[in-house]
C-alpha cells in the first residue's frame, strides 16, 4: 500500500492543521503518547477527545 509505514504510531510526521480535533480510541499507554504528540504539535488538550479500550485499569486500584 502507498505510504505505508510499519512499526508504531506516531504523528510527528503528519502535518496536522492548526484548527485540528484529534480522536483517539486504543489502550491508555497508546493514547498517552499520541496525546502528548498532538500538544507538542501544537493541538490543544481541549481538543483532543478519547476512550479507553482495554482493561478497567482503575478497578484493580
Amino acid at each position: 500500500m502507498d505510504g505505508a509505514k510499519e512499526g508504531f504510531m506516531s504523528l510527528r510526521e503528519v502535518d496536522l492543521p492548526a484548527d485540528a480535533s484529534l480522536y483517539l480510541c486504543g489502550p491508555l499507554p497508546f493514547m498517552k503518547n499520541i496525546r502528548n504528540e498532538a500538544i507538542n504539535a501544537g493541538i490543544p488538550a481541549t481538543k483532543i477527545h478519547y476512550e479507553v479500550f482495554g482493561p478497567d485499569i482503575w478497578l484493580a486500584s
